[in-house]
């Protein structure tokens, strides 16, 4: 029952978001204006051209030019040649075969990525059409290939050329995003009681936001390394969208370093007014940063940037020496904050002074604070990802064999019954099949419930008006509302998309009876899928979610290793160190949000795992703070900590992964002699958050054994 109300909360759950209204209309008018035609010069087969423009504008998920014009494109292309096999007038074997091969095919486009696995969804839908339909000769086949093209060329028109190309629009708005998540975490600090962070309501909660951040960059790095390879002329507008992007990235790490600091600064009300100030900046800091994004997004900045500056904190901190009241914890604590003040204010300044000259192309100064970021932005073989998941332990292998196989079956049933529009139970085994048993089943749910409520309104309204003119304009405002709801709730795209496809084949057949067939036809393929799912090479996220908590832990260590070796933070092994184990931590997470929806027992049994992923990350915060002072350390040797923490963690990480209890922990680390007392106090943080660790993978043990 738990697992029920989960996938019924996820139902009906709705994102924080804008719906996606240019996208809608354009989705709109790729249907509608070929249906129109077809309708006003009594051209039947022109509806092809409407469905090309339904399929091609599906795929088109926003992003670079360059991305949404190679799959618009590739979609058109490739619908056209599925348009040529239609001509194949197959026996049932031959039907069942040829859905086996070219389903399964498409099933590996999640091997490239989200849009490339979309793209094969719609397109192994257009082939269960195309081949439920088939042509009654090769030139039918041919004219249905050319209206194919015709309609994804009109619905590219409407995407890439009449709406106002902006090439560096998708990049801005996605550093934009980066800049306003560190506005909100820098307020949320602002916000902290001065003496200390407020109490997180649950054990996860005080992360997401550098979990978000994390992804939001790797958005923003591969939407901008994207739009450059597409633009190789022009460097000026990239090269400040780059600067841009990596001083985020930077600004990142010290946000995290700077609370860890007033974590184990002193808290006491003699230290409450120097808090406040820090507090103070945090806020006014915000405010430079929403100026990035404002100037990003909009590409425009009317609100001044802040003058904030670090001499505020100097004067309450001088007034506390003057007291007496300052002893050499605090003073070292302290001023390590001061000096990562410094460094943002010096960060803040330049990247504001680069958001300013976003539009007067002013090259991009040379000695600016953050350098550029390691990531590799190489661009990979074609077939190497392919390569990567050719393997029974590939999720994705599974997934692609699994949706062929229930595929075939479910063309044989309907071949076998001689179903009504069977292809509509194919197309819900394709659309509600997915990796992950957990998502198959919230899927289907989906599914299901957006067939039925949309088939009872497409139902009501043929009752009410069966004119084809006022039943078009119906299908366009459908599907005008459904693709601009699709990223508030996809529940409501399925119930607003279900009466648009349903009208959409009644206007084809003349057939005013079709609601109920589709709903009966979706039932028994979400049925199928399920058992599909159930039976066929099932992937439970409780087999692989160890392996990502393992992953998640040597990447803290890996992390902690490169800072020991390191002379600064900004070494660029450092950075990929952080970025990579921000990328773990992520994938980890992901791993935890799908075995929630599989998860059979009460939300609160997993509170140990939860508490493993946050002090995973906690450990990593221990580490960044770390990193920010090693300047400040000077010749302090950290490797005694850094092979006591490795070892410990390479342990924890053997231990979730072969489902056991962790060996107790060794003896303590050492204190180094005359280490300077912020070194001794982090040290001694970065341990206690490794004990905490320790302890949290003890009590996480039994739920990783009983998975």
């Amino acid at each position: 029952m738990n697992t029920l109300l989960r996938h019924l909360e996820s139902v009906f759950r709705v994102e924080r978001t804008r719906p996606a209204l240019g996208a809608g209309l354009r989705a709109a008018l790729a249907v509608g204006v070929p249906m129109g035609i077809a309708a006003i010069q009594h051209l039947p087969a022109a509806t092809w051209a409407g469905m090309a423009g339904l399929f091609v504008t599906l795929v088109d998920r926003g992003g670079p030019y360059r991305d949404r014009a190679l799959a618009m494109g590739a979609m058109t292309l490739l619908g056209a040649v599925m348009g040529l096999a239609s001509a194949l007038h197959l026996s049932d074997w031959g039907a069942v075969f040829f859905t086996l091969v070219c389903v399964t095919a498409c099933g590996f486009g999640r091997s490239y990525g989200d849009t490339p696995g979309l793209m094969g969804v719609v397109l192994a839908n257009y082939t269960v059409v195309s081949l439920a339909l088939p042509a009654q000769d090769l030139s039918a086949a041919l004219m249905r290939s050319g209206l194919f093209i015709l309609g994804g060329l009109w619905a590219m028109t409407l995407s890439l050329v009449l709406w106002p190309l902006r090439p560096y629009r998708p990049a801005r708005s996605a550093i934009a995003q980066c800049y306003r998540e560190l506005a909100d975490r820098a307020e949320e600090v602002g916000r902290w009681p001065l003496d200390g962070p407020p109490a997180p309501v649950n054990v996860v909660e005080v992360v997401d936001w550098e979990s978000r951040t994390r992804q939001s960059l790797e958005t923003a790095r591969d939407v901008l390394a994207s739009t450059r390879r597409s633009r190789a002329g022009e460097s000026d507008r990239g090269e400040h969208l780059l600067v841009l992007l990596e001083g985020a990235d930077a600004l990142l790490a010290l946000l995290v370093a700077l609370p860890e600091t007033l974590e184990v600064a002193p808290r006491e009300p003699r230290y409450h007014a120097l808090r406040a100030e820090i507090h103070r900046i945090f806020a006014e800091h915000a405010r430079d940063l929403r100026h990035i994004a404002l100037a990003l997004a909009q590409e425009r900045h009317d609100e001044s940037p802040s003058t904030w500056s670090p001499d505020r904190v100097r004067r309450a901190m001088a007034s506390l020496s003057a007291e007496g009241a300052l002893p050499d914890s605090a003073r070292a604590a302290y001023s390590h904050a001061i000096a990562l003040l410094v460094r943002i204010r010096e960060y803040a300044d330049a990247l504001l002074d680069v958001a300013d000259h976003l539009e007067d192309g002013r090259p991009v100064e040379q000695d600016l604070p953050m350098g550029p970021h390691p990531a590799s932005q190489r661009s990979r073989p074609v077939l190497e990802p392919l390569r990567d998941n050719l393997s029974v332990d590939s999720v994705i292998f599974r997934h692609a064999l699994r949706l062929g196989v229930t595929a075939a079956l479910a063309t044989g049933l309907v071949r076998m019954l001689g179903l009504d529009h069977g292809y509509w139970v194919i197309i819900t085994v394709i659309v509600v099949l997915q990796p992950y048993s957990g998502m198959t089943f919230r899927r289907g749910l989906e599914r299901a419930a957006g067939t039925l409520l949309g088939g009872a309104l497409a139902a009501g309204l043929v009752v009410l008006v069966r004119e084809p003119a006022v039943l078009l304009v119906a299908i366009m405002a459908f599907f005008a509302v459904a693709i601009a709801v699709k990223p508030l709730s996809f529940s409501a795209f399925q119930v607003l998309l279900a009466p648009a496809l349903v009208l959409l084949a009644e206007i084809q057949t003349g057939d005013w009876e079709l609601a109920g067939v589709r709903i009966s036809n979706t039932l028994l393929g979400g049925a199928l899928a399920l058992i599909g799912a159930r039976l066929l090479w099932p992937s439970p996220e409780r087999s692989r979610f160890p392996e990502e908590v393992a992953s998640a832990l040597r990447a803290d260590r890996d992390y902690l290793l490169s800072v020991a070796a390191a002379r600064s933070d900004s070494e660029p092994e450092v950075r990929e160190a952080r970025r990579k184990l921000g990328i773990r931590l992520l994938s980890a997470e992901a791993s935890f949000q799908r075995l929630l929806t599989e998860w059979r027992g009460s939300s609160r049994q997993l509170e140990p795992t939860m508490a493993l992923l946050a002090y995973a990350r906690r450990f990593g915060a221990a580490v960044t703070a770390v990193a920010a002072s090693l300047q400040w350390h000077g010749r302090q040797d950290l490797s005694p900590v850094a092979s006591y923490a490795g070892g410990v963690l390479e342990d924890l990480a053997l231990s979730v992964e072969h489902r056991r209890a962790p060996s107790p922990l060794p003896r303590g680390w050492v204190r180094e002699e005359g280490a300077d007392a912020l070194f001794s106090t982090q040290m001694d943080r970065l341990v206690r958050q490794l004990t905490v660790l320790h302890h949290a993978t003890v009590r996480a043990a039994p739920q990783l054994s009983s998975e």
